[in-house]
């Protein structure tokens, strides 16, 4: 009798992700990313860090898949795993983030109009470099405030490929406005001065 994929245990299913199987990975993910999500909410009380936790430990998993014991017990580890997040993400300092049109309405004055107009056409030009796909799925996500799970519901697409598309699109920007640094610091500060 042959077992489908969802019947396998965790080991199993861990070395049959070793090999490079996608299909295994999405098994423990369906099996785990629930309970760690509402795990890791328990302590941050805040949904979208939660969720973020949860899939950065996720996708560390598959990363370092081919590198963890092979006599792991899953389950255990997986959840020391999050536990160890979740005090990371405590006890760092969070930094707050504004959403870019918010920080355009500075002040009144031409220098502050001319960088933020400068800067929203930077931005607008680096989303416009993204594939289509990914450009979506980062927009769904910062600008249409969709969840990871939702707005893979609604492209069709997994959990994991949607975690992907933002990682790398987060990367991008990062690389492409970070002449924009000192600027960027200029019209936040107009913006918490005002």
């Amino acid at each position: 009798m042959i077992l489908s994929l969802s019947e396998l245990s965790d080991e199993l299913l861990l070395e049959a992700c070793r090999l490079g199987d996608v299909k295994a990975f999405d098994v423990l993910f369906s099996r785990y990313s629930t309970r760690l999500y509402h795990y890791a909410l328990k302590y941050i009380h805040d949904e979208a860090v939660a969720e973020e936790a949860m899939m950065d430990l996720m996708l560390w998993v598959w990363e370092k898949r081919e590198q963890l014991p092979a006599d792991i017990h899953f389950a255990p580890y997986i959840y020391r795993a999050m536990k160890n997040a979740v005090i990371k993400l405590l006890t760092r300092k969070s930094a707050v983030t504004i959403p870019l049109q918010e920080t355009i309405t500075c002040a009144d004055g031409a220098d502050n109009r001319i960088l933020s107009e400068e800067l929203d056409r930077a931005y607008a030009a680096t989303l416009d470099e993204l594939s289509s796909q990914r450009r979506l799925v980062y927009t769904l996500s910062r600008h249409e405030k969709m969840s990871h799970a939702e707005i893979a519901k609604e492209m069709n697409l997994s959990l994991f490929t949607v975690k992907n598309h933002i990682k790398a699109s987060l990367s991008h920007f990062r690389r492409h406005l970070k002449d924009y640094v000192d600027m960027t610091t200029v019209v936040l500060l107009c913006f918490f001065l005002r």
